[in-house]
């Protein structure tokens, strides 16, 4: 596992109580560069899920260097840092440190004016093309808010206090929209089951229920699971994670094997990892009955409930003196055992209801506006308002369409006003005019079959000599 600091886990980690998971939009990787991240040379990127998050990381590698500001770290309470209260001692790095920080936070801002530089653009191009389009203004404030962009040459106390606080804010929205994602995510699974039942007819309703339940029953008929953090689920562990006898249980020596980068905390990476075996009763990624999204979110779960118990001081990080009381605690002993997400109630059917009426209305919402856009920009060639006349005059005449305002004729094609002339000069030798490749949508001239069309073809059978054939408008035929 990577290797994750004292300063890295107090400054970063003991700022979020969760890392986000699906269906939450995936943060890209952002492009390789010569200088390492502290994440990237450790072989591992962890993301927060902060559009500012390079910059975090960098600011905070380079404060992990400086003894003095580490030492005054360990000293303060987790509320001095999440305030930004820590960030006086900043006076008193090296001269070092600060040029560093002050050429971070140059690219920093260069990035961030790039940035708005372009969301502007692109507004403006948004804009110009659809110029009824709503779209919301750029929030100077929000995208500048870990920084103090008012002095954009040197990093200073008040930088590192905004970065914090901000962080802090922002991590905890995440944590937020990861648990209304999953039970948005609930309630549409639970939705499009019940939308396909309505769509099948008795018999095929009832073998899908059937198929529901048994596969339903298959996921729960699994084994008891214990309660995270209680004797037998770490014992459990020590037996068949640690491969070590169940007898010889000592929870010092537990707890140092799973510090895994010896730091002398658990960070919550490692506590997840105390209860992968838990989930690995419940959870099986190649059982079809079994979602994969509950496992994950049955992992913050469990994550969350054994830090609200064991960590005292609330820094999200557990020391050798926390995890040591929890084991001398009743509840430690008590085997309470522990419901999975998926058997509880994460929705009402108040909210299903509700969220049902939104999805379907985002549903009309899509399929209009294709349409609509199709309108506006003319796909067929005309504004709404002449639309409107060309569909009631398709309605009054048949083969009339708005193209030059003629009749618009399929190669080979011939209305009944041209089989006259066609069968009066056909036999004298003439091209039969039906082998003539009549263009669907012509230029200007007349309509196929008009009196100045006819009187050629009938004065040629009349006289038996040519005659001067009006030539029709290029694009009219090809021979």
């Amino acid at each position: 596992m990577f290797r994750v600091s004292i300063f890295v886990s107090m400054f970063i980690i003991c700022l979020r109580d969760a890392v986000v998971c699906p269906p939450v939009t995936e943060i890209p990787k952002t492009s390789s560069s010569s200088s390492e991240t502290p994440d990237e040379a450790g072989g591992k990127d962890e993301k927060l899920g902060l559009e500012y998050e390079r910059y975090l990381k960098e600011v905070v590698g380079i404060l992990e260097t400086d003894e003095t500001f580490r030492k005054k770290l360990e000293e303060s309470n987790i509320s001095d840092i999440k305030s930004g209260e820590i960030a006086k001692h900043l006076d008193f790095v090296g001269h070092g440190i600060r040029s560093q920080l002050d050429e971070i936070k140059r690219k920093e801002i260069d990035r961030l004016r790039q940035a708005m530089r372009l969301k502007g653009f692109l507004q403006n191009g948004l804009r110009s093309s659809y110029p009824g389009i709503v779209l919301q203004e750029l929030d100077k404030e929000k995208i500048l808010g870990h920084l103090d962009h008012s002095n954009p040459n040197t990093f200073e106390v008040s930088d590192l206090a905004k970065l914090i606080i901000q962080a802090t804010q922002d991590l905890e929205d995440v944590d937020k929209k990861r648990k209304e994602e999953f039970k948005k995510y609930e309630m549409e699974k639970e939705m499009l089951r019940r939308e396909q039942l309505k769509g099948l007819d008795d018999t095929h309703r009832k073998e899908e229920e059937k198929r529901h339940e048994e596969m339903q029953k298959k996921h729960d008929n699994h084994p008891k699971l214990h309660h995270p953090g209680n004797e037998e689920q770490l014992k459990e562990v020590w037996e068949e994670s640690d491969g070590l006898n169940k007898k010889d249980f000592e929870p010092k020596t537990f707890f140092h094997l799973h510090d895994t980068n010896g730091d002398g905390f658990l960070d919550l990476n490692e506590v997840e990892a105390l209860f992968q075996q838990e989930l690995d009763k419940v959870y099986d990624p190649d059982a079809p009955e079994d979602d994969m999204v509950e496992r994950y979110e049955e992992m913050n779960r469990m994550r969350e409930h054994f830090v609200k118990e064991v960590d005292k001081n609330k820094d999200q990080l557990i020391s050798l003196e926390e995890f040591l009381d929890s084991t001398k605690s009743d509840g430690y002993r008590k085997e309470e055992g522990w419901e999975p997400i998926d058997e509880e109630t994460v929705f009402s059917e108040e909210e299903l209801a509700q969220f049902q009426e939104n999805y379907e209305q985002l549903r009309f919402d899509q399929k209009q506006k294709p349409r609509e856009e199709h309108q506006e920009v003319g796909g067929d060639g005309h504004e709404p308002s002449q639309r409107v006349a060309v569909e009631e005059h398709r309605q009054t005449h048949d083969n009339v369409v708005p193209v030059g305002g003629h009749p618009v004729q399929q190669p080979g094609e011939h209305p009944v006003v041209q089989q006259e002339p066609v069968q009066q000069a056909h036999p004298e030798g003439l091209q039969d005019p039906r082998a003539v490749n009549f263009v669907p949508q012509h230029g200007q001239g007349p309509p196929v079959g008009h009196d100045q069309q006819q009187q050629p073809v009938v004065a040629f059978q009349q006289q038996q000599q040519p005659v001067d054939v009006p030539q029709p408008p290029q694009g009219h035929a090809e021979a």
